[in-house]
């Protein structure tokens, strides 16, 4: 299973859990302070509608690349693209499918935070 498998796996299983219910972290009030169940569920519809277009990203671009694994993305943009696929995977760590090898090397410097040191 590579990367992109696994998160497509993942992906599913999320949207999959919150369309039966069984993934609930809760509610939020709407404008009136009323409860909506649903805006909490929609939102993370969305979430996993948003990485989906994050990997057909780099599916398309690693198909006009002639790219068939992302460990073979060379320059910038490609490793940046590939940095956004272990950057999702990276929250599904304790997944018995997880690949430690796509790790991201994450920062650990906030941006503006060295002109302080």
């Amino acid at each position: 299973m590579d990367i992109v498998e696994f998160l497509e796996a993942r992906i599913a299983e999320q949207e999959s859990a919150i369309r039966d219910g069984s993934f609930v972290l809760g509610v939020s009030e709407d404008e009136n302070g009323s409860e909506d169940k649903t805006s909490l569920g929609k939102r993370m519809l969305d979430e996993c509608a948003q990485k989906r277009a994050i990997i057909a990203s780099w599916k398309e671009a690693a198909e006009g690349e002639g790219i068939s694994e992302p460990s073979e993305a060379r320059g910038t943009v490609a490793i940046a693209r590939r940095a956004m696929l272990t950057i999702l995977a990276g929250s599904h760590r304790e997944h018995p499918d997880y690949d430690p090898a796509w790790s991201p090397d994450l920062p650990t410097d906030i941006a503006g935070d060295s002109a302080k040191h």
